[in-house]
C-alpha cells in the first residue's frame, strides 16, 4: 500500500470512528438517563406504596424550629474547612504550599460541581486537579494528591459507617459488621499505600502482570495515575502528617453528620445517632456513584428507608431528611456555585492582567 493510499484509507475511517464514538456516547447517555428514570421510580414507588407510614408529615414540616436549621446550616458550612485543610495537608507533603482561603474556596465550588451536575464526581475532580495545578503542583503531584485525599476521606467514612452499625445494633449487625470491618481494613490499608507512591505503582503492575482480565481492567483504569506516579520519587508523607489528613477528613464527615442530626432536632424528634452514622455512609456512597446528579432522589429514599427500619415515625424522618438535604444541596451548593463564579471572574481578570503587563514589556514594544 503505498502512502497515498494509506492517507486515504484513514481519511475513510476517521469519520467512522468519530461516527462510531457518537453512537457509543448517545448509547452510554440513554443507557445513563434509563438508570436514572428506573432508579427515581423505584424511590418514588416505596414512597407511594408506604404512603401510610408518612401521615402528618406536612404537620411536621410546618412546626419546623429554625433555631435547630440555622444551627444544622451553621455545622454543615463548619464542615468544608476541614476537607479543605486536610487537601492542604496532603499537597504540602508533595512540595506544594495552597493558600488557606483559595483552598477552601476550592473545596466549596467542587463540591457544589459534585452535587449538581450529572457525573459530578469526576467534573469536580477534574476542576480541582486544575486548581491544584495553579496552587504550584506538577501534574504527578496534582493527581497523587487528588487521590490519596479520596482514599483518606473513604477510610474516616468507613470508620463512621462501623461506629453507627455498633452503636445502632439491630438485626442487621451480624451482617453488617464483619463486612464493615472488611471495608475499613481496605480502605486503611488503601489510604496507607498512598503514602509511598512508588510501591502502589509497583502493586498496581504487579496486578496488571498476574490478574488476567481484571489486571488489563486495572492497567485501564490506573494508566495516567502510574505514568505520573513514576516522578514522585521524592513524597514521602510522614505518618503522623497522614494522621492529621485522616482527622481533618473524620472532622468534616463527623460536622456533616451533626448537620443531619440537628435536623432531626428541627421537625422534634429525637436523634437515632447510629442509624444517622449508618445511613449518612451510605448515601455518601451513593452520591460518589453518580447515578442521579447529588444522588437526588436516591439518597433521599435510602435515607428515609433506614431511618424508618430503625424505628423511627415515617414523617419525622422524612421531614428530617428533606430539611437535611435542602440545606445541602440548595443552601451549600448556592453559595458553592457563587464561588465558581467568583474563582471565574478572577481568572479572567488575571489572564487581562497578564496580557496587559505583555503588551507593555519592552520586547513587546521592540516587535511592534
Amino acid at each position: 500500500m503505498t502512502s497515498y493510499s494509506l492517507c486515504m484509507d484513514t481519511d475513510r475511517r476517521a469519520p467512522s470512528d468519530t461516527t462510531a464514538g457518537r453512537r457509543a456516547r448517545r448509547r452510554s447517555a440513554l443507557l445513563r438517563v434509563g438508570v436514572q428514570v428506573a432508579a427515581v421510580g423505584v424511590v418514588a414507588y416505596f414512597f407511594i406504596r408506604e404512603r401510610d407510614l408518612f401521615v402528618g408529615f406536612g404537620d411536621t414540616l410546618s412546626n419546623l424550629s429554625w433555631f435547630w436549621v440555622v444551627l444544622a446550616f451553621a455545622a454543615e458550612l463548619a464542615s468544608v474547612p476541614p476537607l479543605a485543610e486536610a487537601q492542604r495537608t496532603v499537597l504540602r507533603a508533595g512540595g506544594v504550599k495552597a493558600d488557606r482561603f483559595q483552598m477552601n474556596l476550592v473545596t466549596l465550588a467542587s463540591n457544589a460541581i459534585s452535587l449538581s451536575v450529572p457525573a459530578g464526581v469526576a467534573f469536580a475532580e477534574g476542576y480541582s486537579f486544575t486548581r491544584y495545578r495553579r496552587f504550584g503542583a506538577d501534574t504527578a503531584v496534582a493527581a497523587w494528591s487528588e487521590l490519596a485525599v479520596g482514599a483518606i476521606a473513604f477510610c474516616a467514612l468507613a470508620a463512621m459507617a462501623l461506629a453507627g452499625t455498633l452503636i445502632a445494633g439491630g438485626g442487621a449487625e451480624p451482617i453488617l459488621l464483619p463486612l464493615l470491618a472488611v471495608v475499613f481494613a481496605g480502605s486503611a490499608g488503601a489510604s496507607i499505600l498512598f503514602r509511598y507512591p512508588l510501591l502502589l505503582v509497583r502493586g498496581l503492575d504487579w496486578m496488571q502482570t498476574h490478574l488476567g482480565a481484571v489486571g488489563s481492567l486495572v492497567a485501564r483504569l490506573t494508566r495516567g495515575f502510574c505514568e505520573t506516579a513514576r516522578s514522585l520519587k521524592h513524597v514521602r508523607p510522614p505518618m503522623g502528617l497522614w494522621t492529621a489528613a485522616w482527622g481533618l477528613c473524620a472532622l468534616n464527615w463527623l460536622l456533616d453528620v451533626v448537620c443531619l442530626a440537628l435536623a432531626f432536632e428541627a421537625v422534634g424528634s429525637r436523634i437515632p445517632w447510629g442509624a444517622v452514622l449508618l445511613a449518612f455512609a451510605g448515601s455518601k456512597v451513593v452520591t460518589s456513584t453518580g447515578i442521579t446528579p447529588g444522588g437526588l432522589g436516591i439518597v433521599e429514599g435510602g435515607l428515609v428507608a433506614t431511618f424508618v427500619a430503625y424505628g423511627l415515625p415515617g414523617a419525622n424522618a422524612g421531614a428530617a431528611v428533606l430539611v437535611y438535604r435542602a440545606l445541602t444541596l440548595i443552601g451549600l451548593v448556592g453559595i458553592g456555585w457563587g464561588v465558581v463564579a467568583l474563582l471565574a471572574f478572577e481568572d479572567r481578570r488575571a489572564a487581562e492582567r497578564r496580557r496587559a503587563a505583555a503588551r507593555r514589556s519592552p520586547a513587546h514594544g521592540r516587535r511592534s
